[in-house]
């Protein structure tokens, strides 16, 4: 009986995933298992291929979801993280081998212990961002330190973007993966970081004042707000006592002006419920938002209240001009939170459509310090444009290190257990060669202070 690889979740990012494993499933001697509570999806992911066999999956049915994962030789969850910890349970009792692209958990992370008593791997934070990113900084960082070198400073941004070609907007951006996670974004909390020595906690209302410009050989300029938690690197990439750690996310030139705004605003609020009058306009529903002015101003006065109120500058106004907020168009979604009625309205806006290609920018800075003293600075870059609206860049670089690594792990190139990451050269080295031969690699440049 061939063995068996089971991938739980069949969505947007498991497109990639799915086709590697089955191009390489005859040669290597595994069958590929694809369930999703979509048995729809499942089966046109599967493409008609002998290897892969789909299924109606209910992942909220412990049950049938353990006896899956106790047929399986090895499970990737490419469920909603908060699933997560069920699936590692239940991986644990059944000493099945799990991979994940979702940040570690506290709850995993105490599951370590287990993980080991049962002889089996629970690997995390292995898709994109975290993922590739761990991949890289950790190759370029024992490298330096191999060399004697002191790290000074770390800083990494990565964006799930839009193709040049397909850039028609002044955004510069489209969904290329979860709008709501875009939607939200600044509503997790405060930004950790370090800049010049100095820890840095960047509140919420400043996150997007905050940016840094950040010009990517070949992609263009961009713009770098940090993550939420930048200083849990310092330990995992054994960076302790580096002056500079930052972690963040890239949007195009001039994006976090207009998001700003909007977030200003609390038009991305998830926690209040509107129910709107039929006939409500943008305009009328932003001049609440901005308070100042009566429910019959005009643009130019809406314009006015959303400067005042937030701060905006021209460009950033236009922007949510060219979103519509400032003009008569009726609300379409009249009732939810804030961030339902933003969200559906940005979808209609920042779509990819059909031709549309999407990318894939990932920027490191590393500063050191030689052993003979020199101050030395290393970037190191990815630009992935992807191949069609299924196999986009983000589907690619989330899958593919996925698929790898399930390959190495079917022919005993790695083994191990507990509850780990990517981070040591038994994964990064091969895993970084295999992703080049698929079109996915980085360029270095190394230059004297």
């Amino acid at each position: 009986m061939p063995k068996r690889v089971l991938i739980l979740g069949a969505g947007r990012s498991s497109s990639s995933l799915i086709r590697h494993l089955l191009q390489h499933a005859a040669q290597e001697g595994y069958g590929v298992r694809i369930g999703d509570l979509d048995v729809n999806l499942a089966n046109r992911k599967a493409e008609g291929h002998p290897a892969a066999t789909a299924f109606a999956l209910d992942a909220g049915n412990p049950e049938a979801r353990r006896n899956e994962i106790a047929q399986a030789d090895l499970v990737i969850s490419m469920l909603p993280a908060f699933l997560h910890p069920e699936v590692a349970t239940d991986a644990i009792a059944t000493r099945t081998p799990l991979i994940t692209p979702s940040y570690l958990s506290p709850e995993i992370a105490a599951m370590d212990q287990a993980a080991k008593d049962a002889g089996i791997p629970i690997l995390n934070e292995l898709g994109l961002d975290p993922g590739i990113d761990h991949l890289s900084a950790m190759q370029v960082i024992d490298e330096l330190k191999s060399e004697g070198a002191q790290l000074t400073g770390f800083e990494s941004y990565t964006g799930g973007l839009v193709a040049p070609e397909s850039d028609d907007n002044p955004w510069h951006y489209k969904f290329t993966w979860n709008p709501r996670n875009v939607v939200l974004a600044g509503q997790g909390g405060s930004a950790t970081f370090r800049k010049g020595g100095l820890n840095r906690v960047l509140p919420p209302h400043r996150l997007f004042k905050e940016v840094t410009p950040i010009d990517v050989p070949g992609a263009g300029r961009f713009e770098g707000y940090a993550n939420r938690d930048s200083l849990a690197y310092e330990g995992i990439y054994g960076l302790e006592g580096i002056e500079t750690l930052v972690r963040g996310t890239l949007r195009g030139d001039g994006f976090c002006g207009g998001w700003d705004a909007l977030f200003q605003l609390g038009m991305n609020r998830d926690d209040a419920q509107l129910s709107l009058p039929e006939g409500t306009s943008w305009r009328a529903l932003t001049a609440g938002f901005a308070g100042g002015v009566g429910k019959d101003a005009d643009e130019s006065q809406v314009r006015d209240a959303v400067a005042k109120t937030t701060g905006a500058d021209s460009a950033a106004l236009d922007l949510l001009d060219w979103l519509g907020l400032f003009g008569e168009e009726e609300v379409a979604l009249r009732k939810g939170s804030p961030c339902d009625i933003l969200q559906h309205r940005l979808e209609s806006k920042w779509s990819l459509a059909p031709e549309d290609l999407d990318m894939i920018v990932m920027w490191h800075r590393f500063g050191y310090r030689t052993e003979g003293g020199e101050q030395r600075v290393r970037t190191s870059h990815l630009v992935h444009i992807g191949e069609n609206d299924t196999h986009t860049a983000m589907s690619l670089t989330v899958g593919l290190p996925l698929a790898l690594a399930a390959r190495m792990w079917m022919r005993g190139e790695w083994r191990g257990t507990g509850v780990t990451l990517p981070i040591s050269p038994a994964l990064y080295t091969p895993l970084l060669k295999g992703l080049a031969t698929e079109g996915i690699s980085f360029t270095e440049n190394d230059t004297a202070l």
